[in-house]
Parts: structure tokens; sequence; C-alpha cells
């Protein structure tokens, strides 16, 4: 009867750990300036940020409101000190625009480098 208890208790872990390595993890920025991501302007505001995945590879959901308005594949990139807030790191392109290329969400150790096609930039 103990050994079962032990058995089902130890199942019980490994499920909520599997569980736990696939949970998304979420933040939220405030875009000051037209940012593109995957082909689409983002405009300034609010955004809430939202990415899952295994390993350093994600996909980044970027939402406004209720509705997801890019999806991006990002790695995670381990810092030595937290972030002090949220925010951003964009480039400038040929024509003007900015592209959005790094995220860095407040109070962790790591930042979201995002992976964009050249096909969606043109």
């Amino acid at each position: 009867m103990k050994l079962s208890r032990i058995g089902i208790t130890a199942v019980a872990g490994l499920l909520l750990f599997a569980a736990g390595a696939f949970a998304q993890e979420k933040g939220s920025l405030t875009l000051t300036e037209n940012l593109t991501v995957q082909g689409k302007v983002l405009t300034p505001g609010s955004y809430k940020l939202a990415w899952e995945g295994k390993g350093p590879n994600v996909q980044l959901n970027i939402i406004s409101g209720n509705e997801t308005v890019a999806t991006v594949p990002a790695t995670i990139v381990a810092s030595a000190t937290p972030n002090s807030g949220n925010g951003y790191g964009s480039r400038k392109e040929a024509d003007g625009s900015k592209v959005l290329e790094t995220y860095y969400p407040g109070g962790k150790k790591f930042s979201l480098e995002l992976s964009q096609s050249q096909a969606a930039k043109n």
C-alpha cells in the first residue's frame, strides 16, 4: 500500500513538472513608436506578450486587447542581471521603418531575441 502511494505521488510530480516545462510565460510592453513584426506594423500602445516552448526556442505571441496581432519565433538569451523593467530593442531598416528585435521582460534574467524571416520584412 505504501509503495503504491509513493508511486502515485512520483507520477503526479512528473506530470506537474512536464506541464511546467510547457507553461506559458507572460509579459507586457508599451511601444512608443511604430515597429514591424513579421511584416505587420504595431502602432504605439500597450501590448500583452505570451510565449511558450521547450528550451531556448519559443513562440512569442503579441496581443492587443483580446486579439493576437503577431506570432514570431524567438530565442531566450540569458543575462547576468535582471532587466530593470519591460523594454525592447529595435533596428532601423533601409526604408526608415523599424523592426522589433528584442523584448526585455522586467525583473527577468533573460531577453527574447525575435527571429523574423527576410520575406516578412519586405
